[in-house]
């Protein structure tokens, strides 16, 4: 407990002397929170220029899981970027095309990453970015082991965003790559069985990879009002595919239409999800095959009131077909009440929702890429939801967010490793070994979430975006909600010392989390599996960033990871790297 409060009062302590800091800049000025550097058009509420590429500095934090150090879990609700906007006359001065950037690192880490955004035309955009990063580094397990742990990220994405009358029509091609090794194993050394040639106990040294490849066509008229009628859809269609042989086709089509009334606006969001995976073991059956899910759904609402003060009424509802089990319909209420006794100033908000979550192949995949590659797993329902809090400013410069929200949740999944015996004559007496997948198992789960975030800039030097999430659990069987933390906070500071010489840092803080590993029983013993609880350690990771511009075009940059030198573990026996630097070199044309 004084390890936990010790980390949250350092980043108390920091964010309070940033602010305290900043205070001291007298300028006024309106801040927008910006995400990282990414030619593409945001939401807005009008259009009136275009888009500019500059290379952003700082950089708001990726929380996707890798090998090398990143952050593990997202917790600040960034505010969404003002809309890219069409000029009636060409600018007479070329705001550039892109940006290169390569570098490389310690682990053998090359690294490079390439944008590019047209913005010439008056009435489109269009962009491609791809990146590159890869290591082939070693990584010593906690049991002492030092094991290859290579991973590669390679992703490219195209898109066109065109713009007539009100309306944005937009269209994305995408392809990424993710290939790395199942090389973690926990608590011991590995045993001598999985360090054999082309052992076949578990995934232990298997390489894996994920490819995902899609499209994505939208529609959307950003300068509407809410008293004013419109239509939209999405269309989103995805194949991925493993090395380990499983595939999925994933396709969503959602239209959003809104429709004035004399009293009131009409609101419906609905449509149709298909997914099917193949090469996988369902869950009512022990047979490798495949399974499919058609989704239908529909969010009808009532929206009454004005900016100051509005009240939606409404309900959730799905109805699911799936190919192994009986169909079934599920339905939550979506009620939420804004008011703003300060326009712009504060705004109070409360609702009442629910939402029944698809665990797809992909989505499952992505979120513990360490699952067992042949995982089926139940859908989550969210039976409901109450959430309430308020946001606003506290000056100019400050934006602050404070909420509290508690769901009753069914069949929400947890991850553990199994522990069994293997039997062969070679070794004797058979060894315990963990499998280094994980397998899943299921429980109903009420779960209390307390939520505090800020974000200060001070002129152009200094921004502080800072957020702590204290969370509740209470479970129908399991005595833990295995690897759920109790409490995380992330704190980011960007400053800019002069027009050459840029800074930042990025401080993630996990707290402790419980971790299962389920020993079945052998053949001579009549007791049942064994249930082992291990702790997981509190979570510390530091990110320094510079960046220097030595001339308008051109710059250096360099970035050191996991500065507090700690070999956390995302998931149970995967260690990441420990402290590791990127550095290279920007050309901006």
């Amino acid at each position: 407990m004084f390890k936990q409060f010790r980390y949250i009062f350092l980043v108390i302590f920091i964010a309070s002397f940033s602010v305290a800091q900043a205070q001291r800049d007298t300028l006024s000025q309106e801040v927008e929170v910006t995400k990282a550097y990414k030619p593409t058009i945001s939401d807005a509420n009008k259009l009136n220029s275009m888009p500019t590429i500059e290379e952003t500095e700082h950089q708001k934090p990726t929380f996707n899981y890798n090998i090398n150090s990143v952050p593990v879990f997202s917790t600040f609700s960034v505010n969404p970027l003002k809309a890219a906007t069409i000029e009636t006359t060409k600018p007479t001065t070329s705001t550039g095309y892109g940006l290169v950037r390569a570098g490389v690192g310690s682990y053998f880490k090359p690294y490079g990453e390439v944008f590019f955004n047209n913005v010439n035309s008056k009435n489109s955009v269009f962009g491609i970015h791809a990146k590159h990063l890869s290591s082939f580094g070693n990584i010593k397990l906690v049991g002492g082991d030092k094991v290859d742990a290579p991973f590669m990220k390679n992703e490219i994405e195209m898109f066109l965003k065109y713009m007539f009358q009100n309306s944005v029509l937009s269209v994305n091609l995408d392809y990424k790559n993710d290939a790395f090794n199942y090389y973690g194993y926990p608590l011991n050394a590995v045993p001598e069985a999985l360090l054999e040639d082309d052992q076949t106990i578990n995934y232990f040294g298997t390489k894996q990879a994920f490819n995902k490849g899609g499209f994505k066509i939208a529609l959307k008229n950003p300068t509407a009002e809410m008293d004013e009628a419109a239509f939209g859809f999405n269309f989103d269609y995805n194949y991925f595919g493993t090395k380990t042989d499983q595939r999925e086709h994933f396709a969503n089509f959602t239209a959003n239409i809104r429709q004035p009334f004399q009293i009131g606006v009409g609101l419906l969001d609905a449509g149709v999800q298909y997914t099917m995976a193949d090469k996988i073991t369902p869950r009512s059956d022990s047979v490798v095959g495949n399974r499919s899910q058609t989704w239908l759904f529909a969010k009808p609402a009532w929206y009454i009131g004005n900016e100051t003060a509005n009240l939606k009424v409404g309900v959730n509802a799905w109805f699911i077909m799936e190919s192994d089990e009986d169909s079934q319909a599920k339905i939550t209420p979506n009620i939420r009440g804004n008011w703003a006794p300060v326009k712009e100033i504060i705004n109070i908000y409360a609702g009442i929702d629910g939402n029944y979550q698809s665990n797809h192949y992909s989505k499952v995949a992505y979120e513990n890429p360490f699952v067992n590659p042949d995982h089926d797993l139940k859908n989550t329902f969210e039976k409901i939801r109450f959430y309430g809090g308020f946001d606003g400013k506290l000056s100019n410069k400050t934006n602050f967010k404070v909420s509290a929200e508690y769901s009753i949740i069914d069949d929400q999944a947890f991850y553990y490793l199994n522990e069994t015996y293997y039997y062969n004559a070679a070794y004797n007496p058979a060894p315990l070994i963990v499998d280094n997948t994980f397998a899943v198992l299921y429980d109903n789960m009420n779960r209390l979430k307390l939520n505090a975030e800020v974000f200060h800039a001070s002129s152009d030097k200094l921004d502080l975006l800072a957020s702590v999430n204290y969370y509740s659990y209470k479970l129908d069987e399991q005595t833990e909600a295995w690897n759920m933390p109790v409490w995380d906070a992330n704190l980011s500071i960007g400053y800019k010392v002069n027009e050459q010489l840029s800074l930042s840092a990025d401080i993630f803080l996990i707290g402790q989390r419980k971790a299962l590993i389920i020993e079945e029983a052998s053949l001579f013993s009549s007791s049942g599996p064994l249930y082992k609880s291990n702790n997981l350690d509190t979570v510390f990771d530091l990110n320094v960033k510079g960046n220097y511009q030595i001339t308008s075009k051109f710059s250096v940059f360099a970035q050191l990871n996991n500065f507090g030198f700690q070999k956390y573990q995302k998931w149970f026996g995967y260690p990441v790297q420990s402290f590791n630097f990127l550095a290279g070199v920007s050309y901006a044309f």
